[in-house]
C-alpha cells in the first residue's frame, strides 16, 4: 500500500515537472514571436493633446533657431 502511495506521489511530481517544462516551452515560443513582431511593427504612442502641443511648440522654437 505505501508503495503504491510512494510511485503515485513520484509520477505526480513527474507529471506537474513535465507541465512545468512544457508552459515555458510555450512562453519562451510566444516570447520570440513577440519579439519578431515587435521588431516588423514599431509600436506608435500618441501623446495626451495638451502635452503634444507643448512638444509642437518646442520642436517650432527649435527649428527658429
Amino acid at each position: 500500500m505505501k508503495f503504491a502511495l510512494v510511485i503515485m506521489v513520484i509520477i505526480a511530481v513527474a507529471v506537474l515537472l513535465g507541465l512545468l517544462f512544457v508552459s515555458f516551452k510555450m512562453l519562451r515560443k510566444v516570447q520570440v514571436e513577440e519579439a519578431e513582431q515587435a521588431k516588423l511593427n514599431p509600436k506608435q504612442y500618441r501623446l495626451h493633446p495638451k502635452l503634444q502641443q507643448e512638444f509642437d511648440k518646442k520642436q517650432k522654437e527649435q527649428d527658429k533657431n
